[in-house]
């Protein structure tokens, strides 16, 4: 049964001629709203990619990806200790890409998050969850990006995110400084599409 719903999918995607592929690559991570700043903290990413032309030069993409988040300060002369957290999500990110001279893409889009789990470090090792902050289960982020097609099948592209909305409460509500906390990513990574087609878009 699930083979033959495989397969079934499988004939409507070549029939509507969408493209579809894998990705996978490295990220860098901060946390707007708490003390470290710099985008110090290294995770993956990966995920299954489709698209479909609206028009010539514009298409629409949606997306399911894993991707690690955090923070990490680590021990420097003056400041033996160290911070670190790592927050695992599953995103659904849905985009518009417009194409320049059948090789350059622009991007714009949001991506609903589910929250997976986090752990966090200091400098004895792995924290106690009765530590860990609330976080929330849901969450929406916007993000940008740009890419390059160098063959038909494969591209390159670095794209920026940030959380639309605070993944966590802030501390105190009664200081408009504090908005709560923001995750801000940069990832960069590869595409390989397997789907029907003579070019990358």
């Amino acid at each position: 049964m699930a083979l033959t719903f495989l397969l079934l999918c499988f004939s409507a995607l070549q029939a509507q001629q969408l493209k579809y592929g894998i990705y996978g690559g490295i990220t860098a991570s901060q946390v707007q709203g708490d003390p470290y700043s710099g985008f110090n903290k290294l995770g993956g990413t990966a995920g299954l990619f489709l698209n479909n032309h609206i028009d010539r030069n514009i298409y629409w993409q949606a997306e399911i990806k894993y991707v690690s988040r955090g923070v990490y300060k680590g021990p420097s002369d003056n400041d033996q200790t160290l911070f670190k957290s790592s927050y695992h999500y599953v995103e659904i990110p849905l985009s518009v890409h417009y194409l320049v001279n059948e090789k350059f893409l622009v991007e714009l889009g949001t991506s609903p998050e589910v929250l997976l789990g986090a752990v966090f470090w200091d400098e004895n090792g792995i924290l106690s969850q009765d530590l860990y902050p609330e976080n929330r289960k849901f969450g929406l982020s916007v993000f940008a990006g740009v890419g390059y097609w160098f063959s038909k099948r494969m591209m390159a592209g670095l794209r920026y995110t940030n959380s639309a909305i605070p993944f966590r409460d802030p501390e105190e509500w009664n200081n408009p400084q504090y908005r709560g906390y923001f995750h801000n990513v940069m990832s960069l990574s590869l595409a390989y599409r397997i789907g029907p087609g003579s070019s990358g878009h």
